[in-house]
């Protein structure tokens, strides 16, 4: 079974399921897109990544990485394996300090994390890409490439992106998106 690497082509709040993210991989052609909804917090992990954050301590998926790096382990790829009632499955593959190749379950959405951090390649099988991706005929945009560039989202996505993170009392990315309401705002 072939092997074919994706991008991050966008992430967007999710029109569909309210209060949810979608991320959109596509192949490196650009004909193929596969939307995966994912939740808030898996969406600022991905975001904060995307936009080079460098926050004050680790976070969950920096820590992982670290742990990695001091075990003299590293991150080579991850892959979309399958779906399991209707959740796409994924595995982050790790080289060991033997450089033996480790297989470990993983959520989709952490695992783009992942790699994301890493900047590691992620894969999925040619077979469940062509049964699950979309095609991009080039005739307007399903999707907009915001690329998880926070700049880029309207102030009502902002807020209500604001408005949850509150209320998962996450302080410090509601700061991040609080300051760049504050730059889009009019003076």
């Amino acid at each position: 079974m072939k092997d074919v690497e994706l991008n991050i082509s966008a992430l967007n709040a999710s029109t569909t399921s309210q209060g949810n993210f979608v991320i959109v991989l596509q192949d490196l052609s650009g004909t193929k897109k596969l939307p995966i909804i994912i939740g808030l917090q898996e969406a600022q992990a991905i975001a904060v990544a995307l936009e080079q954050m460098q926050p004050l301590r680790p976070l969950t998926h920096d820590l992982f990485l670290n742990t990695l790096n001091s075990l003299k382990a590293n991150l080579e790829y991850v892959k979309i394996s399958e779906v399991q009632n209707g959740t796409f499955v994924s595995v982050i593959v790790i080289k060991d300090a033997q450089q033996e190749l480790i297989e470990i379950d993983s959520r989709t959405s952490d695992a783009i994390a992942l790699a994301t951090r890493k900047q590691c390649p992620i894969y999925i099988d040619e077979a469940l890409l062509e049964a699950m991706a979309v095609a991009d005929s080039g005739e307007g945009k399903i999707f907009s490439d915001k690329r998880g560039q926070l700049e880029q989202y309207s102030l009502n996505e902002l807020y209500d992106m604001l408005s949850k993170l509150l209320e998962k009392e996450d302080y410090e990315s509601a700061t991040i998106v609080r300051d760049i309401i504050a730059k889009k705002t009019p003076q």
